[in-house]
């Protein structure tokens, strides 16, 4: 969810932090246990962000992450029931855009249902992009950054588990509870934001902010852009708010206490499952945890 809305440009923001990155330590309070440290941060390489140093993996048992590719069918979500046009509310410019996408994700289902249709414009709008869809704006420059890559990296590198709080049906699933024509609005406005103008540096004063966020841990601001980009349109934003971060963070949390009385384990979730009272740091600390805000080493940016 996060490339849907915080595709930011490609920055190199200078930073009292540059060389650390904002994280949590998480311990289970009055328990000899071991402490784990939670990563909120962006789905993807972020240019402007440094690269966790690899010192924090040592003695974790696995890195947890959001979800992880798994071949579980959800062929079921992906198809619209018979006679259902899914198309049919796009004016025919989105809906070329939309054609293209769906011909090039070669999700094997058809119709598509409206979270099929989320799903293909996802997958055929990565870099490189699929005929017909407009090129990506710049998210990296090729170096390591902060995010989920680097975390994988790492940890594979090592020879570290990684795995899922989440199963791809659950987090389509997520979409699903939405509504369809919630989801649909959603597509609508992703669509507008791929054809939208970009300023000619490719840069905005909301990609700025959300990069300096980032790195100074302001989470609570991630969650407020995330949610104000959906301001025009009430009712998406409080089912997006609802069950694309809130439930999602309560069903995370609760997999998290059961594992960290137990287990050392980095954690990278998206940033606006951080921040709010119904947030992940808040619901463990709810649970008896003790979560400190911390500053983890972080490796310099490429020359």
């Amino acid at each position: 969810m996060r490339r849907l809305f915080l595709l930011l440009a490609l920055l190199a923001a200078p930073s009292a932090h540059a060389d650390t990155l904002a994280a949590f330590r998480i311990t289970p309070a009055g328990r000899d246990a071991p402490a784990s440290l939670l990563l909120p941060g962006s789905h993807q390489g972020e240019a402007g962000l440094p690269s966790p140093a690899p010192a924090i993996f040592e003695g974790r048992a696995a890195l947890l992450l959001e979800s992880v590719q798994e071949t579980e069918d959800v062929s079921d979500l992906l198809r619209a029931p018979r006679g259902f046009e899914v198309l049919a509310p796009f004016p025919p410019a989105q809906r070329r855009l939309l054609e293209a996408a769906s011909a090039c994700a070669r999700l094997g289902v058809e119709p598509l249902s409206p979270i099929g249709l989320f799903l293909a414009l996802i997958v055929a709008s990565a870099d490189p992009p699929c005929p017909g869809l407009p090129a990506p704006q710049a998210t990296s420059d090729g170096q390591p950054s902060g995010g989920d890559p680097a975390l994988r990296a790492l940890a594979e590198a090592r020879g570290i588990p990684i795995e899922g709080l989440e199963t791809r049906r659950e987090q389509l699933t997520a979409l699903q509870r939405m509504g369809g024509d919630a989801l649909l609005r959603l597509v609508a406005r992703m669509v507008e934001e791929m054809q939208a103008s970009r300023p000619p540096d490719g840069r905005s004063n909301l990609d700025a902010a959300m990069v300096q966020a980032l790195l100074a841990g302001d989470f609570a601001a991630l969650r407020t852009h995330t949610l104000a980009t959906m301001a025009a349109d009430p009712p998406l934003r409080a089912a997006f708010a609802r069950f694309m971060l809130d439930e999602r963070s309560a069903l995370m949390a609760r997999r998290l206490a059961a594992r960290l009385p137990r287990e050392s384990l980095v954690i990278g979730i998206g940033a606006a499952h951080a921040s709010g009272p119904q947030g992940v740091v808040a619901l463990l600390r709810q649970a008896g945890f003790t979560v400190d805000a911390v500053r983890i080493p972080a490796l310099p940016p490429p020359p």
